[in-house]
């Protein structure tokens, strides 16, 4: 399989995850774990929203590199899959960009929906993850089913 097709098949599992782990750096230098549902890809990009005064926006702010963790529920241990997106994080500032991610993140969240129809958007922050590598691990290929592709710019 090309690096390309390989690419294609992890983000099409990582897309069909129902929640998503976010990885990040507070600023004490501890790494925190947090389970999102507002996020959906554009391209190989991962876009998600928080609450603006959430830890994890100023967090972010300091130290862009995160990792998105996407794995499925109830699966079977020969046939595990899980997808790591690497890389770095933008918050979303400009109102064109902002209007697009939220209409993206609006198609695969119903509830991202609603804030948007009530006009609570301005009260999220929108990031964007520049995905520089992906990392697949798929245990029904054996013991050479992780691999890590890496994304060009």
């Amino acid at each position: 399989m090309s690096q390309n097709e390989l690419l294609s098949e992890a983000l099409d599992y990582a897309k069909n995850t129902r929640f998503a782990t976010l990885n990040y750096v507070r600023q004490d230098n501890a790494p925190v774990s947090r389970a999102i549902g507002s996020f959906a890809f554009d391209g190989s990009k991962v876009v998600f929203s928080t609450q603006k005064d959430a830890a994890k926006v100023s967090a972010i702010k300091l130290n862009k590199r995160i990792s998105f963790f996407f794995e499925h529920d109830n699966q079977e241990l020969a046939s595990w899959k899980s997808v790591l997106a690497l890389g770095s994080a933008e918050i979303v500032e400009e109102k064109q960009e902002k209007d697009r991610i939220a209409a993206i993140l609006a198609l695969r969240n119903p509830r991202f929906k609603e804030r948007i129809d009530k006009g609570e958007l301005d009260k999220v922050a929108l990031f964007s993850l520049k995905t520089e590598e992906v990392q697949y691990l798929d245990r029904s290929n054996g013991p050479a089913g992780n691999k890590a592709i890496k994304i060009e710019s």
